[in-house]
């Protein structure tokens, strides 16, 4: 399901608990048990503009084809003269620990919004029993 945010219900993202709040009011509890990733788009203010899910995701991640995801919409907001910042959020089965294959979205998302300018809110990991930020101790 494909979820537009109207500009009255916009979330800021400006603390922990708000970023946990939105991940959790508008990831379902069927899509945590899916492999995909959520990129959620927001202004300079960190109010979120869209959610953007992709579904069905392979169970490896190849490194290549995450960049070149992440990249997708981070262009969007590199090109734009809102100053946006982007959040990435993993839906999988299985337990909150970290994966090789979370760790290669973390880098990716580190990356390419390094290489274009753009705010980087967080990378977090959704399962169906956790919801947690990957911090760069996990990524290592």
């Amino acid at each position: 399901m494909r979820r537009l945010v109207s500009m009255s219900d916009q979330a800021v993202l400006d603390t922990a608990a708000a970023i946990e709040a939105h991940l959790a009011q508008t990831i379902e509890p069927w899509e945590r048990r899916r492999h995909g990733v959520r990129f959620v788009l927001c202004d300079r203010a960190n109010r979120v503009c869209a959610d953007c899910p992709v579904d069905d995701l392979p169970v490896a991640a190849d490194p290549a084809d995450c960049a070149h995801a992440v990249s997708l919409f981070a262009s969007a907001l590199a090109g734009s003269d809102a100053d946006g910042a982007l959040l990435v959020a993993l839906t999988r089965p299985g337990a909150g620990t970290v994966t090789d294959a979370d760790r290669v979205w973390f880098h990716a998302a580190h990356a390419v919004c390094a290489r274009l300018g753009v705010r980087l809110i967080g990378v977090h990991l959704l399962t169906p029993t956790r919801q947690r930020p990957i911090l760069l101790d996990d990524a290592l």
